[in-house]
């Protein structure tokens, strides 16, 4: 009896074994279709519904720029001038050279006069030394910095003399103290010749 127990006994541990170890390996994965969703016991059959197509990944789009702004093409002819901006307002020169007139030249010489006179009643005397020194005195550089000469008026050479309508440096010959007289070389740019124009 003890000889049939023993290979008994050793058949249900092998069995109990074998079943053991087959409990403990894991199911291999189902392989579940994206089409085909499993089926549910108790779940009414899925009615099939029209085919969608899902949608292809295209090429990407390339990013939208904006628009740079190009500049406005103007069919231009020879000889044809086009402002882009507006003009700057400006006061024409006064004419010079053989075209100047030469009773605008004397009202000219007129005008630097009476300011020598008005600088002299205000400070008891004319302003003294070169033409440079004369006008730095009529411009500003004096004891309250009046400025005595207008813009129109203030026409200077390099080295700040005042000049005539012919760039010619105007001569300041003191008469006294308190009478100068101014003198313009006049169109041909010479003293001391029958076109010059004086006033005193």
């Amino acid at each position: 009896m003890a000889r049939k127990f023993w290979p008994l006994l050793l058949i249900l541990v092998g069995a109990a074994a074998l079943y053991w170890l087959a409990k403990e390996e894991p199911a291999p994965p189902v392989a579940v279709s994206a089409a085909a969703p499993a089926k549910v016991v108790g779940e009414p059959a899925a009615v099939p519904g029209p085919a969608q197509e899902s949608p292809v990944p295209g090429p990407a789009a390339a990013p939208v720029r904006p628009s740079v702004p190009q500049p406005m093409r103007t069919p231009v002819t020879p000889g044809m001038v086009v402002h882009t901006t507006a003009p700057a307002v400006r006061q024409p020169d006064p004419p010079r050279g053989p075209d100047v007139v030469p009773d605008e030249a004397r009202e000219e010489a007129d005008g630097i006069a009476l300011n020598l006179r008005n600088y002299g009643s205000r400070y008891g005397g004319n302003p003294a030394g070169t033409n440079a020194e004369i006008v730095k005195a009529l411009n500003g550089g004096n004891a309250q910095g009046v400025r005595f000469l207008s813009q129109e008026l203030l026409r200077l050479n390099s080295q700040g003399e005042l000049v005539d309508r012919w760039d010619t440096p105007y001569f300041f010959h003191q008469m006294s103290a308190s009478h100068m007289e101014v003198r313009s070389a006049g169109p041909d740019k010479m003293l001391w010749t029958s076109d010059d124009i004086v006033v005193q």
